[in-house]
């Protein structure tokens, strides 16, 4: 990371998380994104073959780089120590300017054929020349000049993303990646806020691993999150990830717990009746976000709205107690689960849509607050 402050640093440091977020935004649902493992970033397959490896050069200033500037040398440097296999892609992101008169103009913005000998010739003049005294001191020139002439051709696998935006304006490009996967422009930056907020999370949890990495679907499984939780309640629908049906409901499946097993528990586990309470738990959850994230006696109006539906579960549990058997702890958490879909507690002074109670009571039994089956897990 190119800085030349404690502040730079810092700046260099965060875009560098924004650009793995990005990608991970955009990187098929099969992929990893990692931060300092490969290389500043790169990407992997979920079998761990490497698929780019990227270099981000972040700078406070404005400047433009040629075929003599120290951060296409660091690039290349970082390349020839690392473990980017031969058909790995090789990316330069960078804040600065490709020099329109360089050679690297030529080669990564060609208007024509890309003179790759002249610009090898010239990384070999300056290199046997030695033209950077720091460069020299660290070995970089000495490590280019002990390449075999084959293995100076991965000039040619490199790309070059050069004149992006500096930290500032990462919220920008982060905010169109979100729009193009379907996010209304209404709430995008309520969304990113949330999603970001997530990338960070993981990756705070991680900085004594000695690197980082998160799998795309992993990242999915947030930006649904995140997406749910600021849509309009009663109007969210999934954003296009361009999956099948059946990758989606993996992807809600995936992020519960005990919802779905408690439902097969009392055999009521119908693709349909698994999909609306799914559906309903979900939409639920982007509500009750909003309503804990509210004044006080909102919450409060919640709680009381959970303990109301906890009770009523209870007192219903009690008429058909103690349980004779599996068969019949089945046939009662059968018939609580139906009693319990068709009733209605107020939440505060309104009366809240039944979905919503229906996914409340799905939030408290993913969480083992109640049990449909009574005996739901005693084996265990």
């Amino acid at each position: 990371m190119t800085t030349t402050s404690a502040g730079g640093q810092m700046a260099g440091y965060l875009w560098q998380a924004s650009e793995a977020c990005r990608r991970a935004l955009t990187s098929p649902n099969d992929a990893i994104v990692k931060i300092e493992i490969e290389d500043d970033l790169s990407v992997a397959s979920m079998e761990g073959v490497i698929q780019s490896c990227e270099q981000l050069k972040h700078s406070e200033y404005i400047q433009s780089i040629s075929e003599s500037s120290p951060i296409w040398w660091q690039a290349i440097d970082a390349w020839i120590r690392g473990p980017a296999p031969e058909n790995s892609k090789l990316r330069l992101v960078t804040t600065s300017n490709l020099k329109p008169s360089s050679l690297l103009a030529s080669c990564y913005l060609p208007t024509g054929l890309p003179p790759w000998e002249s610009l090898l010739d010239e990384m070999n003049m300056k290199a046997s020349e030695a033209a950077n005294k720091q460069l020299a001191e660290k070995g970089v020139y000495a490590r280019w000049s002990a390449l075999g002439h084959a293995q100076r051709k991965l000039l040619t696998r490199i790309e070059i993303a050069s004149s992006q935006n500096r930290l500032a304006a990462t919220n920008d490009q982060l905010d169109e990646t979100l729009m193009d996967r379907g996010v209304s422009p209404l709430i995008v930056s309520q969304v990113r806020e949330s999603l970001v907020g997530a990338f960070m999370t993981r990756l705070t949890n991680s900085l004594d691993s000695g690197g980082f990495e998160v799998s795309v679907k992993a990242m999915n499984v947030d930006f649904l999150e995140a997406h749910a939780r600021h849509a309009e309640f009663g109007n969210y629908d999934f954003p296009d990830l361009e999956y099948t049906e059946e990758e989606v409901y993996a992807l809600r499946a995936e992020h519960h717990q005990h919802l779905i097993p408690q439902l097969v528990a009392i055999k009521r586990d119908q693709p349909n009746t698994i999909a609306r309470a799914l559906k309903n738990w979900f939409e639920a959850r982007a509500l009750r976000q909003e309503l804990m994230d509210g004044a006080p006696h909102v919450v409060q109006d919640l709680k009381k709205h959970d303990k109301n539906l906890e009770d009523y579960c209870q007192t219903l549990h009690e008429e058909h107690l103690p349980a004779k058997d599996a068969e019949h702890a089945m046939e009662v958490g059968r018939d609580v689960h139906s009693s319990c879909m068709k009733y209605q507690s107020k939440l505060g002074r309104t009366d809240p849509p039944l979905q919503f109670t229906q996914g409340s009571y799905h939030e408290m039994s993913n969480a083992l607050r109640l049990k449909w089956n009574p005996s739901y897990e005693e084996e265990k």
